[in-house]
């Protein structure tokens, strides 16, 4: 009896042990599946990257429209003129500088600093590498501030963009200059950014913030993103000479 018990034990044992053999991967199939999980991965973080891409420039968007409707409001409070792009006014309330700048002239329309940061900006600081003026438009101090009436075209001309700094000329942006700069044009030519040396206003210049493109805020206050080689198309024809989107007088229209 005793016998016969040990037996069965001893075949229990082995069934015990060729049930633990089936349930457990062979190194093949452990090889397998990590291959398969590190090709999904390749797969999915660019579109996930790329989905997380698309809600920061929906905010972008969101946040120049905001702009968009704040300048437009000044505009009407201020006998159709718009904001100069800095004038020496005294400390500002916003930016905290010794002048005030467009984003503080227009901040009691918007009531928020974050409308003025890129979400896919690294900087939180609301003068450099976030937005910028077109300094045609929302011109520098010393320049009588812009007529609407004056104005040729104000769905296609160009107001606001994202920015290597709180204005943008077109004179300065294909090259670029030390702190004024086009961010991702160095996706066409990479010596576009070859003045900006700072490493990261460089990085700016050469990547961009939202694929190759940039978020404009029109004159007449509508968004739309636009590629960072339609900006510099216009950008030459208005140094040129020719009409062109950043000029309010003289817009390209067609």
């Amino acid at each position: 009896m005793e016998r016969i018990i040990r037996e069965q034990a001893k075949c229990m044992g082995k069934e015990g042990l060729q049930n633990n053999r089936t349930k457990g991967f062979t190194l093949i199939e452990l090889l397998v599946v990590i291959a398969i999980i590190a090709i999904l991965a390749a797969i999915l973080f660019p579109v996930f990257a790329r989905a997380r891409e698309n809600a920061r420039r929906a905010s972008c968007s969101s946040n120049f429209k905001q702009i968009g409707i704040g300048v437009m409001m000044y505009v009407q409070d201020h006998d159709e003129l718009y904001p100069a792009a800095w004038q020496p006014y005294g400390t500002s309330p916003v930016t905290q500088q010794s002048e005030w700048y467009w984003i503080d002239i227009i901040y009691p329309y918007v009531k928020s600093k974050q409308v003025f940061i890129c979400p896919s900006s690294d900087s939180s600081q609301l003068l450099g590498r976030n937005y910028g003026a077109n300094s045609l438009m929302l011109q520098l101090y010393g320049n009588p501030p812009f007529n609407l009436a004056a104005l040729s075209a104000a769905s296609s001309t160009y107001m606001a963009m994202d920015s290597g700094t709180y204005h943008i000329n077109p004179d300065k942006v294909s090259p670029a200059r030390t702190w004024e700069w086009l961010p991702g044009n160095g996706l066409l030519d990479a010596s576009h950014c070859t003045a900006v040396t700072n490493p990261d206003y460089n990085k700016d210049c050469m990547t961009g913030r939202h694929f190759d493109g940039v978020t404009v805020a029109f004159a007449d206050g509508h968004v739309k993103w636009l590629k960072v080689s339609k900006i510099h198309e216009q950008t030459l024809r208005y140094k040129a000479g020719q009409t062109s989107d950043w000029s309010p007088t003289n817009p390209h229209t067609s």
